[in-house]
Protein backbone atom coordinates (compact mmCIF):
# COMPACT_ATOMS: atom_id res chain seq x y z
CA UNK A 1 0.00 0.00 0.00
CA UNK A 2 2.81 2.29 1.02
CA UNK A 3 4.58 1.68 -2.77
CA UNK A 4 0.89 2.64 -4.11
CA UNK A 5 0.63 5.72 -2.29
CA UNK A 6 4.19 6.79 -3.54
CA UNK A 7 3.63 6.01 -7.23
CA UNK A 8 0.28 8.09 -6.53
CA UNK A 9 1.98 10.73 -5.30
CA UNK A 10 5.02 11.08 -7.85
CA UNK A 11 2.21 10.96 -10.48
CA UNK A 12 0.77 14.24 -8.75
CA UNK A 13 3.77 15.99 -8.69
CA UNK A 14 4.68 15.18 -12.30
CA UNK A 15 1.67 16.64 -13.26
CA UNK A 16 1.54 19.79 -11.23
CA UNK A 17 5.24 20.42 -12.21
CA UNK A 18 3.69 21.23 -15.56
CA UNK A 19 1.23 23.59 -14.62
CA UNK A 20 1.89 27.40 -15.99
CA UNK A 21 3.65 30.25 -13.44
CA UNK A 22 0.40 32.17 -13.37
CA UNK A 23 -1.87 29.23 -12.15
CA UNK A 24 0.63 27.81 -9.02
CA UNK A 25 0.93 31.83 -7.67
CA UNK A 26 -2.85 31.47 -7.89
CA UNK A 27 -2.63 28.45 -5.63
CA UNK A 28 -0.09 29.90 -3.91
CA UNK A 29 -2.06 32.75 -2.33
CA UNK A 30 -4.66 29.82 -1.61
CA UNK A 31 -2.06 28.24 0.40
CA UNK A 32 -1.50 31.32 2.04
CA UNK A 33 -4.71 32.43 3.26
CA UNK A 34 -5.13 28.84 4.54
CA UNK A 35 -2.21 28.56 6.42
CA UNK A 36 -1.97 31.94 7.95
CA UNK A 37 -5.81 32.29 9.38
CA UNK A 38 -7.61 29.27 8.82
CA UNK A 39 -5.22 26.18 10.02
CA UNK A 40 -2.28 28.17 11.50
CA UNK A 41 0.31 25.72 10.27
CA UNK A 42 2.82 26.04 13.33
CA UNK A 43 1.74 29.42 14.01
CA UNK A 44 2.60 29.23 17.15
CA UNK A 45 6.52 28.23 16.54
CA UNK A 46 6.42 30.88 14.12
CA UNK A 47 5.99 33.87 15.83
CA UNK A 48 7.94 32.41 18.86
CA UNK A 49 11.15 32.04 17.38
CA UNK A 50 10.87 35.75 15.78
CA UNK A 51 9.59 37.26 18.81
CA UNK A 52 12.71 35.77 20.74
CA UNK A 53 14.95 36.85 17.65
CA UNK A 54 13.56 40.61 18.02
CA UNK A 55 12.85 41.09 21.53
CA UNK A 56 13.06 44.91 19.75
CA UNK A 57 10.27 44.66 17.86
CA UNK A 58 6.49 45.49 18.84
CA UNK A 59 3.85 42.74 18.46
CA UNK A 60 2.57 44.12 15.32
CA UNK A 61 5.85 44.01 13.86
CA UNK A 62 6.53 40.79 14.22
CA UNK A 63 2.87 39.83 13.26
CA UNK A 64 3.43 41.65 9.95
CA UNK A 65 7.12 40.08 9.52
CA UNK A 66 5.14 36.43 10.11
CA UNK A 67 2.34 37.18 7.64
CA UNK A 68 4.95 38.22 5.20
CA UNK A 69 6.96 34.94 5.63
CA UNK A 70 3.45 33.25 5.09
CA UNK A 71 3.16 34.45 1.61
CA UNK A 72 7.14 33.48 0.84
CA UNK A 73 6.26 30.13 2.04
CA UNK A 74 3.42 29.33 0.38
CA UNK A 75 5.12 31.03 -3.04
CA UNK A 76 8.49 28.18 -2.02
CA UNK A 77 6.00 25.14 -1.90
CA UNK A 78 4.41 26.25 -5.32
CA UNK A 79 8.40 26.89 -6.63
CA UNK A 80 9.28 23.77 -5.00
CA UNK A 81 6.80 21.97 -7.26
CA UNK A 82 7.22 23.73 -10.70
CA UNK A 83 11.25 22.68 -10.42
CA UNK A 84 10.14 19.13 -10.42
CA UNK A 85 9.46 20.01 -14.61
CA UNK A 86 11.10 23.46 -14.64
CA UNK A 87 13.64 23.60 -18.01
CA UNK A 88 17.28 25.15 -17.00
CA UNK A 89 16.50 27.70 -19.67
CA UNK A 90 13.68 29.28 -17.14
CA UNK A 91 15.43 28.70 -14.19
CA UNK A 92 18.07 30.82 -15.85
CA UNK A 93 15.63 33.71 -16.48
CA UNK A 94 14.11 33.69 -12.96
CA UNK A 95 17.34 32.54 -10.57
CA UNK A 96 20.48 34.76 -11.72
CA UNK A 97 23.56 34.43 -10.17
CA UNK A 98 25.18 37.83 -9.92
CA UNK A 99 28.75 37.25 -9.83
CA UNK A 100 30.00 33.39 -10.39
CA UNK A 101 33.67 35.02 -10.91
CA UNK A 102 33.94 34.75 -7.84
CA UNK A 103 33.56 31.04 -7.97
CA UNK A 104 35.52 30.99 -11.16
CA UNK A 105 38.49 32.81 -9.97
CA UNK A 106 38.92 29.70 -7.35
CA UNK A 107 38.76 27.22 -9.82
CA UNK A 108 40.92 28.79 -12.15
CA UNK A 109 43.02 28.79 -8.83
CA UNK A 110 42.72 25.07 -8.91
CA UNK A 111 40.92 25.71 -5.61
CA UNK A 112 37.72 23.02 -4.06
CA UNK A 113 34.99 24.91 -2.19
CA UNK A 114 32.65 24.98 0.67
CA UNK A 115 29.52 26.21 -0.61
CA UNK A 116 27.28 27.67 2.51
CA UNK A 117 23.81 28.97 2.71
CA UNK A 118 21.02 28.49 4.57
CA UNK A 119 17.24 28.21 4.46
CA UNK A 120 16.49 31.32 2.99
CA UNK A 121 15.58 32.44 -0.52
CA UNK A 122 15.14 30.08 -2.62
CA UNK A 123 17.42 26.69 -1.97
CA UNK A 124 15.35 24.19 -3.84
CA UNK A 125 15.54 26.32 -7.61
CA UNK A 126 19.84 25.98 -6.98
CA UNK A 127 19.05 22.74 -8.66
CA UNK A 128 20.43 24.05 -12.42
CA UNK A 129 23.34 25.71 -10.56
CA UNK A 130 25.95 23.17 -12.43
CA UNK A 131 24.96 24.89 -15.61
CA UNK A 132 26.55 27.98 -14.34
CA UNK A 133 29.70 27.17 -12.62
CA UNK A 134 32.74 25.62 -13.53
CA UNK A 135 33.08 23.27 -10.35
CA UNK A 136 31.31 19.73 -9.88
CA UNK A 137 28.19 20.69 -7.62
CA UNK A 138 27.99 18.32 -4.70
CA UNK A 139 24.94 18.44 -2.62
CA UNK A 140 24.91 16.64 1.25
CA UNK A 141 21.59 15.16 1.93
CA UNK A 142 19.87 12.39 4.71
CA UNK A 143 18.12 10.07 2.51
CA UNK A 144 14.40 9.79 2.99
CA UNK A 145 12.68 6.77 4.73
CA UNK A 146 10.28 6.38 1.25
CA UNK A 147 12.32 4.64 -1.04
CA UNK A 148 10.29 5.90 -4.09
CA UNK A 149 10.30 9.29 -3.06
CA UNK A 150 14.06 9.71 -1.80
CA UNK A 151 15.04 7.70 -5.44
CA UNK A 152 12.20 10.42 -7.64
CA UNK A 153 13.53 13.59 -5.35
CA UNK A 154 17.52 11.85 -6.36
CA UNK A 155 16.80 11.87 -10.13
CA UNK A 156 14.96 15.52 -9.94
CA UNK A 157 17.56 17.35 -7.72
CA UNK A 158 20.59 15.84 -9.83
CA UNK A 159 19.39 16.59 -13.71
CA UNK A 160 21.21 19.28 -14.27
CA UNK A 161 24.16 17.65 -13.02
CA UNK A 162 24.21 18.05 -9.12
CA UNK A 163 25.89 15.46 -7.91
CA UNK A 164 23.89 13.93 -4.15
CA UNK A 165 25.84 12.70 -1.56
CA UNK A 166 24.44 10.72 1.63
CA UNK A 167 25.48 12.02 4.79
CA UNK A 168 26.54 8.84 6.13
CA UNK A 169 29.18 8.44 3.26
CA UNK A 170 29.46 11.99 2.44
CA UNK A 171 33.31 12.44 3.62
CA UNK A 172 34.98 9.27 1.81
CA UNK A 173 33.11 10.61 -1.57
CA UNK A 174 34.77 13.79 -1.25
CA UNK A 175 38.16 12.41 0.07
CA UNK A 176 38.22 10.32 -3.49
CA UNK A 177 37.47 13.55 -5.32
CA UNK A 178 40.07 15.37 -3.69
CA UNK A 179 42.55 12.25 -4.71
CA UNK A 180 41.25 12.17 -8.42
CA UNK A 181 42.01 16.05 -8.63
CA UNK A 182 38.41 16.82 -9.56
CA UNK A 183 37.78 20.51 -8.37
CA UNK A 184 34.07 20.47 -6.59
CA UNK A 185 32.09 22.74 -4.23
CA UNK A 186 30.18 21.18 -1.78
CA UNK A 187 27.01 23.09 -1.37
CA UNK A 188 25.50 23.13 2.35
CA UNK A 189 22.28 24.02 4.34
CA UNK A 190 24.48 24.71 7.31
CA UNK A 191 21.52 26.59 9.14
CA UNK A 192 19.94 23.25 10.30
CA UNK A 193 19.07 21.97 14.08
CA UNK A 194 22.56 20.63 14.99
CA UNK A 195 22.23 17.00 17.30
CA UNK A 196 21.32 17.85 20.72
CA UNK A 197 24.70 16.30 22.05
CA UNK A 198 26.85 18.91 20.09
CA UNK A 199 29.59 20.44 21.85
CA UNK A 200 29.07 23.52 20.13
CA UNK A 201 26.81 26.21 21.07
CA UNK A 202 26.41 30.41 20.05
CA UNK A 203 24.14 32.81 20.24
CA UNK A 204 22.88 32.90 16.55
CA UNK A 205 19.81 35.71 16.76
CA UNK A 206 19.18 36.43 20.22
CA UNK A 207 19.09 32.77 20.68
CA UNK A 208 21.69 29.71 22.33
CA UNK A 209 21.39 27.92 19.46
CA UNK A 210 23.37 24.18 18.90
CA UNK A 211 25.77 24.16 16.12
CA UNK A 212 26.64 21.70 13.41
CA UNK A 213 30.17 22.35 12.58
CA UNK A 214 30.30 19.84 10.07
CA UNK A 215 30.92 21.89 7.16
CA UNK A 216 34.02 23.72 8.53
CA UNK A 217 35.61 20.39 9.89
CA UNK A 218 35.25 19.07 6.57
CA UNK A 219 36.60 22.00 4.43
CA UNK A 220 39.52 22.35 6.81
CA UNK A 221 40.91 18.96 6.46
CA UNK A 222 40.41 19.63 2.71
CA UNK A 223 42.07 22.53 2.33
CA UNK A 224 38.96 24.27 0.86
CA UNK A 225 37.91 28.17 0.17
CA UNK A 226 34.97 28.70 2.07
CA UNK A 227 32.44 30.97 0.42
CA UNK A 228 28.53 32.40 1.22
CA UNK A 229 25.91 31.84 -1.05
CA UNK A 230 22.93 34.82 -0.65
CA UNK A 231 19.70 33.97 -2.06
CA UNK A 232 17.57 37.33 -2.23
CA UNK A 233 14.08 37.52 -3.57
CA UNK A 234 13.84 40.31 -6.38
CA UNK A 235 10.06 39.96 -6.99
CA UNK A 236 7.75 36.82 -6.91
CA UNK A 237 9.64 33.79 -8.78
CA UNK A 238 12.84 35.60 -9.69
CA UNK A 239 15.83 35.01 -7.45
CA UNK A 240 19.30 36.99 -7.45
CA UNK A 241 22.11 34.95 -5.63
CA UNK A 242 25.45 36.29 -4.62
CA UNK A 243 28.58 34.75 -3.32
CA UNK A 244 30.86 36.13 -0.92
CA UNK A 245 34.22 34.49 -0.24
CA UNK A 246 34.71 34.25 3.42
CA UNK A 247 38.40 32.55 3.56
CA UNK A 248 40.50 31.38 1.28
CA UNK A 249 41.73 28.31 2.82
CA UNK A 250 39.84 26.81 5.93
CA UNK A 251 42.40 24.79 7.06
CA UNK A 252 44.24 28.06 7.96
CA UNK A 253 41.47 29.09 10.73
CA UNK A 254 41.37 28.46 14.73
CA UNK A 255 38.47 26.28 14.73
CA UNK A 256 35.11 27.09 14.92
CA UNK A 257 36.22 30.53 12.96
CA UNK A 258 34.17 29.31 9.62
CA UNK A 259 31.24 28.37 11.67
CA UNK A 260 30.84 31.63 13.43
CA UNK A 261 31.67 33.86 10.72
CA UNK A 262 29.31 32.50 8.52
CA UNK A 263 26.72 32.07 11.20
CA UNK A 264 27.19 35.41 11.44
CA UNK A 265 27.35 36.61 8.29
CA UNK A 266 23.69 34.39 7.51
CA UNK A 267 22.27 36.53 10.68
CA UNK A 268 22.79 39.86 9.35
CA UNK A 269 21.44 38.89 5.82
CA UNK A 270 18.06 37.70 8.13
CA UNK A 271 17.91 40.65 9.84
CA UNK A 272 17.79 42.81 6.68
CA UNK A 273 14.74 40.62 5.39
CA UNK A 274 13.52 38.42 7.74
CA UNK A 275 10.29 37.03 5.99
CA UNK A 276 12.62 34.96 4.06
CA UNK A 277 13.98 32.62 6.39
CA UNK A 278 12.38 29.30 7.40
CA UNK A 279 10.75 30.21 10.65
CA UNK A 280 8.04 27.41 10.75
CA UNK A 281 11.48 25.11 11.90
CA UNK A 282 12.11 23.88 15.48
CA UNK A 283 15.61 25.18 15.85
CA UNK A 284 15.53 26.11 19.00
CA UNK A 285 14.24 22.92 21.08
CA UNK A 286 17.10 22.19 22.72
CA UNK A 287 18.49 23.70 25.72
CA UNK A 288 21.98 24.09 26.15
CA UNK A 289 23.73 21.49 29.57
CA UNK A 290 25.19 23.63 31.60
CA UNK A 291 28.97 21.99 31.45
CA UNK A 292 28.84 23.22 27.65
CA UNK A 293 29.79 27.29 27.52
CA UNK A 294 29.02 29.54 24.71
CA UNK A 295 31.87 29.86 21.96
Amino acid sequence: MKHLFANIGICILKLLGYTPFWLLYLCADGIYLISFYLVGYRKNTVLKNLQNSFPEKSDLEIHNIAKDFYHHFADLVVETIKSFQVSKETLGKRFRYKNPEVLDELYNQGKSVALLSGHYGNWEWTIAMPEFIKHRLNVIYRPMQNKQFDAYMKKVRSRFGMFLIPAQTSLRTMLEFEKSGQLTATYYLADQTALYDTKYWMIFLNQETPVFPGPEKVASRLKQAVVFMDIQKVRRGYYEVEFTKLFDDASQTKEYEVTKVHLKFLEEIIRKRPELWLWSHRRWKHTRPEYITLK
